[in-house]
């Protein structure tokens, strides 16, 4: 029988937990996904705020014919033990192995990602059309982290909070207006619970591809405010296995004149010393940001991305976070034609 978990974890994680009393409490589940052949795919996310009383949840689907579907939303919590926010629902099946993902609603069909950089305008400038996504989403591999954030060693690790990730399959389809899409995806998702204070976080890099059964990568690195050194994390899934990373370089090139990143290179060492170097190309990229009054904006730069692995490839998501202080240094390393090495 195939390990459900990596970790201290355990399958019934894979469900609601107690709502903490720090006031930034959130539990919160993220799906990306890809259909190469199609050249479509995105991320959908909830988020729980149960101490403040509303959820939060984020829909961005890019299409093969460069658009993005986009809705986001910031709604009273109805229910603090369900994954349900604004027509977009995430059920869990069978703990470690099946979630069911539903969006029912009307999203707003962006022409040009780009446009996001100024999101109420892009937001009412673009038409509304009703999107029906449904996916059966199967593990393939290991929920792989830390069940309360208090061993360093694990492999997917967040200080004090609850976290995991798992790479996925996801089946089902996806219907805008009239026209229905089969999807046959790949990637991986995310679970965590526990204090969440975005502006905490000076800058974050995950990536994370898949090659098809053979091979799921995930590779972060966070440096948290005031930090100097980044945490990283990250693992090798093949054919089910977890292999962890021991070292992880990214070399980005930006788009001349700003901080979106449009070439990443991914040197990566596992625990046993394999090498491996990714080669990622952003095919469609969302600028998207995180305000709060008296607070830094942070930018998200979400990023499809074409990436290949000698003979491999496939598609994935590239998250570039930066708080608005760090953007002027890369906007420099553009203009300059240079590689930032983190």
């Amino acid at each position: 029988m195939e390990a459900l978990t990596f970790g201290n974890l355990r399958p019934e994680d894979d469900l609601m937990h107690a709502v903490g009393g720090d006031p930034s409490h959130n539990e919160s589940m993220f799906f990306n996904f890809f259909d190469t052949g199609k050249k479509t795919g995105g991320f959908v996310r909830i988020g729980n705020r149960a101490n403040e009383g509303h959820a939060e949840m984020t829909f961005c689907v890019f299409l093969e014919d460069g658009s993005v579907l986009m809705q986001w939303g910031r709604i009273p919590l109805e229910d603090k033990n369900a994954f349900r926010a604004a027509g977009l629902s995430f059920t869990v099946v069978e703990p470690a192995r099946k979630i069911a993902v539903a969006f029912r609603g009307q999203a707003v069909r962006i022409a040009d990602p780009l446009e996001l950089v100024n999101p109420g305008q892009a937001m009412r400038g673009n038409p509304k059309v009703d999107v029906d996504l449904q996916l059966d989403v199967s593990g393939v591999g290991p929920m792989i982290g830390d069940r309360d954030g208090s061993s360093k060693d694990s492999v997917i690790f967040l200080d004090g909070v609850g976290h995991y990730q798992q790479a996925i399959r996801a089946d089902g389809w996806l219907q805008v207006g009239e026209e229905r899409t089969p999807l046959s995806a790949r990637g991986v998702r995310d679970h965590s619970w526990g204090p969440r204070i975005w502006h905490s976080i000076a800058r974050d890099r995950s990536l994370w591809v898949s090659f098809g059964p053979q091979m799921t990568v995930i590779a972060c690195k966070t440096w948290l405010t005031g930090a100097e050194h980044a945490d990283q994390m990250g693992c090798l899934i093949e054919n089910g296995n977890v292999t962890p990373l021991k070292d992880i370089v990214i070399r980005t090139r930006f788009r001349s004149g700003t901080y979106y990143h449009n070439h990443v290179l991914l040197e990566l060492t596992d625990v046993n010393g394999r090498r491996l170097d990714l080669t990622g190309d952003v095919l469609r990229y969302a600028p998207l940001r995180h305000r709060k009054e008296g607070e830094e904006t942070v930018y998200l730069g979400q990023a499809m991305t074409h990436f290949t692995c000698g003979s491999m490839q496939g598609l994935g998501l590239s998250e570039y976070f930066d708080a608005e202080s760090r953007t002027a240094g890369l906007i420099e390393y553009s203009r300059c034609g240079e590689a930032c090495v983190e």
